[in-house]
């Protein structure tokens, strides 16, 4: 079962996180975000200056991703930047994140406050579906 073996990486610190609410600050501040989906769904919208490495292209362009700061890894769900966070582990990277709740969560996150405050989005379109 997928999900259990997401929880057990998660018991046994194997996989960090960041929720949702603190994407916003991490843009601000110049933060690298990649996202692991393909190029067609980057182009309907992704968060500002994040990097397009799809899962299937990560191994061939694993010198894109830094090393000497953190990385915030996303997709649609979760599920290709998971893949992608256990192959930049495995291949050395250790000050790698993953985004909970992914392009999805941050969608209706900042949707919902970008409406409540008026604020500027940090992605270029939401994406719902």
């Amino acid at each position: 079962n997928f999900a259990g073996y997401v929880g057990l990486n998660i018991l046994h610190g194997n996989l960090k996180q960041v929720h949702v609410s603190d994407v916003r600050g991490l843009v601000e501040s110049g933060a690298c975000f990649i996202d692991s989906r393909y190029k067609s769904e980057f182009d309907c919208g992704h968060i500002k200056n994040a990097i397009n490495i799809p899962l299937h292209e990560m191994r061939q362009r694993m010198d894109e991703v830094p090393k000497d700061r953190p990385v915030y890894l996303y997709c649609r769900s979760s599920t290709r930047s998971y893949n992608a966070l256990c192959a930049l582990q495995n291949s050395g990277w250790d000050n790698i994140f993953l985004v909970s709740g992914s392009m999805l969560g941050v969608s209706w996150y900042e949707w919902f406050e970008d409406q409540r405050t008026g604020r500027e989005p940090i992605v270029t379109e939401y994406n719902f579906i």
